[in-house]
């Protein structure tokens, strides 16, 4: 039975990486194959319990604590090992000495252009996985590495189900609310464009999320008087909408293909640098905006009045079908490429494991929280009756 790792930040935690992950699990699940996965941050037997529960397909799977990886003599072997955060790249050194046979992989999930430190440790990796051709020929050519594979995440966890929708002014953002990457700023503009400047007064805006900027938002919604045309809420969502997406970069879009799947028109920017664009041109179901208001505000309008119809959500699910279908035979297809590459052994010792934590907690902080930081975590999680007199 093959055996596979898969090393992340936090899978009981929210994000993309998280939902990528997951979705790694519920390929390999589905196979005869055995899953271990490392979590960077500390976690306990009811967060493994929660998680179970609420995806089956994790029942399986053995859930370990990061810190165990700093070992060059492991208790266990494994065939194929995945490294899904950047920030754990410098690990592949002691990886490839506890591991000198498996096929070690890492991904890159975070949009070049985000990338504010150089990638390390590339030589012990059998290869790197990339979602598109772009940023395969970027990288290649940055870091004069070649083992490079193109395929783009699973989107295993998608329950197809297209419902007629009735003709509504709803535009939805479902995001993190993080202006230097999701710009929904420029989604504010241009509703205040629509409504103050088009008479638009029907559009409606539903922002569902949270994060640093949240407070941003507000100041706008409030100077520009768009406070009846905005709702922020994670809960009082409408069931009709179009979503929409002004991210400056995205390598997928999970909440777009989501929207897409549940039979809803999107709009998304191409994004800085055209990776979006370049996985998802051939979704009908998606309207492209350039950040131009002139350009973009009709062709919003126009969106808002098409309802999607059946023949194009079934094209767009045959597109996305065909980029991210049959994952694990691509993926094995893929890595068979790298089987048997060569690699110096001599030179890594346990002096090096010192180093490589060094590195990875200077950007991350320590995998074991302070006190103070697991009693807020504790309060938060905890009914506030068990503290309140009876």
């Amino acid at each position: 039975m093959p055996n596979i790792a898969i090393i992340g930040y936090n899978i009981f935690g929210i994000g993309g990486t998280t939902r990528s992950n997951l979705n790694l699990m519920h390929e390999f699940g589905h196979s005869d194959y055995q899953l271990t996965y490392y979590n960077y941050t500390e976690f306990n037997k009811r967060n493994v319990l929660s998680l179970k529960n609420k995806y089956p397909y994790t029942s399986k799977v053995d859930f370990r604590f990061f810190l165990e990886l700093y070992d060059l003599e492991p208790k266990q072997s494994y065939d194929y090992i995945f490294v899904t955060r950047e920030d754990f790249f410098p690990l592949a050194k002691i990886l490839r000495k506890a591991y000198p046979q498996a096929i070690i992989i890492g991904e890159v999930h975070t949009p070049l252009a985000l990338l504010n430190r150089k990638l390390t440790g590339l030589e012990y990796f059998s290869c790197l996985r990339v979602a598109t051709e772009s940023i395969k020929e970027k990288l290649s050519s940055q870091y004069d590495y070649n083992r490079i594979y193109v395929q783009t995440v699973s989107l295993a966890h998608l329950n197809w189900n297209f419902k007629e929708q009735v003709t509504n002014s709803n535009l939805l953002v479902h995001s993190r609310f993080d202006d230097s990457q999701k710009d929904i700023s420029y989604t504010l503009r241009l509703l205040n464009q629509l409504v103050n400047n088009e008479g638009q007064k029907q559009v409606k805006l539903y922002l569902s999320g949270a994060g640093p900027d949240l407070g941003k938002y507000k100041k706008y919604i409030k100077n520009y008087q768009l406070k009846n045309n905005v709702t922020i809420s994670q809960r009082k969502l409408p069931q009709n909408f179009t979503a929409i997406s002004t991210s400056h970069y995205e390598t997928l879009g999970y909440s777009i293909i989501e929207s897409v799947a549940q039979g809803h028109r999107v709009l998304a920017y191409y994004g800085d640098d055209d990776v979006i664009y370049e996985n998802l041109a051939d979704v009908p179901l998606i309207t492209w905006l350039s950040k131009d208001l002139k350009e973009d505000t009709p062709r919003v309008l126009a969106a808002l009045k098409a309802r999607p119809t059946l023949a194009e959500f079934r094209e767009s699910q045959a597109a996305l079908e065909k980029l991210a279908g049959h994952y694990l035979e691509k993926f094995l297809a893929n890595t068979q490429l790298y089987q048997g590459v060569k690699f110096d052994l001599t030179k890594i010792t346990s002096a090096d494991i010192p180093s490589c934590r060094k590195q990875i907690e200077a950007v991350l902080g320590s995998p074991i929280a302070p006190w103070y930081v697991k009693l807020y975590r504790y309060l938060k999680k905890t009914p506030l009756k068990i503290f309140l007199p009876k």
